[in-house]
């Protein structure tokens, strides 16, 4: 808001007789009034999108392939596909197929590492690993890898989940780091992003705080790393030079951190990691991604729904789910969390904006949002999200490496015959209750399983980040 005041009075005195010797005094005054100028932004997309879209734009899904994606994205259910797992030689096409009719672009995410991670291989020509990488120059990886993300940026992919920025090679991280040595993997980092950058694919820098010394991999079970105070002395070093380089996005392992996270709680869910260590003191403002909530680090504690508002809560603005069930459970969690006020409206929206922007929108998604709410319209009147496949919002068993109940059984009721960007105006009605930590389980479950098929495999080079 500006305002412009101004006063002047201008006053002349003893001005001259027109005839004889009469004088006359003369007084002027002229006043300018005051004049008040008001200006407003107009709202951007992620304060636009209704609450069922800003849910959605913050979920990303693993699959085996993108075709099984195909109903949940033209739903508007997710935002994302995460590709898991070996991929068939014409992903391509199921891409093209997969996200045609979705209400806002997709975000298509792979972890191409090269050495034993690559799903594409199939499709594109390999990549060596990182410690085969780290023989050569960083500018000389850097090279390798640029050119590795235009090839799969002419396949759709717009997201890699790397480079590695782990020194070591504990949790799962055999094979997958430049270095053991933090100072020698920060090089490679910062070359590579910049490269995967150009290329017009998105870097995702992982697994922060650093994997390299976890006791096991979070996919089998509670993981710890080092104490912060070492971390910080090592392990967030290469993070620490990614993000004063401008690294747009970092994904956020599933890990607890003696000194920083409590007891059952793994990076991903814990406000203290997200908001406090990574984006207030290391200073991080772009995107964070929470990595795979089905790992069993987090579903031994909790199921993938809840630790996704968990995650959400903590300062993540994207999570990683697996299986069918927890996809529509995750998206209508969050969208209750949104609706019922339990997840701060100024956070969602800051959230879902990094979200959104990292797809290239900036300023009004008009037509993103008239998508969605024809969506809604057609959902009106007591309807499930789309995903779901039981009545009155009940699941059958998960498979997704949680227990069936998830607490989130409740359907979206729009009562209204028509949508208004931002929520403003409508009659919302779900309860899913708070997230809740539930007692670890001696369950033992394969990673990503699913029923429908929706989910990620168990091949070893599969890690979702």
């Amino acid at each position: 808001m500006s305002a412009a005041w101004a006063t002047v009075v201008v006053t002349a005195l003893g001005a001259s007789a027109c005839v004889g010797t009469t004088t006359a005094q003369v007084e002027v005054t002229t006043t300018t009034t005051a004049i008040e100028v008001t200006t407003t932004q107009p709202p951007d997309c992620a304060q636009m999108l209704p609450p069922e879209a800003q849910a959605a734009q913050m979920v990303w899904a693993m699959v085996d392939a993108p075709d099984e994606a195909t109903e949940v994205l033209t739903d508007g259910t997710i935002g994302g596909i995460v590709l898991d797992g070996e991929q068939s030689s014409d992903v391509d096409e199921q891409i093209t197929e997969a996200v045609a009719e979705a209400p806002m672009r997709v975000a298509v995410a792979v972890e191409e590492e090269g050495g034993g991670v690559q799903p594409l291989a199939n499709a594109v020509d390999a990549l060596p690993g990182p410690p085969s990488q780290a023989q050569g120059t960083p500018q000389e990886a850097a090279t390798a890898v640029g050119d590795h993300a235009t090839a799969i940026a002419e396949l759709g992919v717009n997201v890699l989940l790397a480079p590695v920025a782990d020194a070591g090679s504990g949790g799962g991280m055999s094979g997958r780091t430049y270095s053991k040595q933090p100072a020698e993997v920060t090089p490679f980092v910062d070359a590579v992003v910049p490269a995967v950058e150009e290329a017009g694919v998105l870097p995702v820098v992982k697994h922060w705080p650093g994997s390299g010394s976890a006791d096991q991999d979070p996919a089998g079970g509670t993981a710890t790393v080092s104490p912060l105070a070492d971390l910080q002395a090592a392990d967030l070093l290469p993070f620490q030079a990614a993000i004063d380089a401008g690294a747009p996005a970092i994904l956020v392992g599933n890990v607890e951190v003696p000194g920083l996270t409590e007891s059952d709680e793994p990076a991903t869910i814990s406000r203290a990691a997200i908001s406090g260590e990574l984006r207030q003191k290391q200073g991080f403002s772009g995107l964070v991604i929470a990595d795979d909530l089905s790992e069993q680090a987090v579903t031994d504690i909790t199921t993938q729904d809840q630790a996704a508002e968990l995650a959400i809560g903590a300062g993540a603005d994207v999570v990683i789910v697996a299986g069918s069930e927890a996809v529509s459970d995750t998206t209508r969690r969050l969208t209750d969390a949104i609706v019922s006020g339990r997840l701060d409206r100024a956070q969602v929206e800051a959230s879902v904006r990094r979200a959104v922007q990292a797809k290239g929108y900036t300023g009004e998604c008009l037509d993103q949002v008239s998508a969605y709410n024809a969506i809604l319209r057609t959902n009106a009147t007591s309807t499930t999200l789309p995903g779901d496949d039981g009545e009155d919002g009940q699941n059958s068993d998960s498979g997704d490496g949680s227990s069936g109940s998830s607490g989130s059984s409740t359907t979206v009721e729009d009562t209204t015959d028509q949508t208004v960007p931002g929520g403003s105006g409508r009659q919302d009605a779900v309860s899913t209750g708070p997230p809740t930590t539930v007692s670890r389980s001696t369950t033992t479950t394969s990673r990503r399983s699913s029923s429908s098929g929706t989910s990620g495999n168990s091949d070893s080079s599969g890690d979702s980040g």
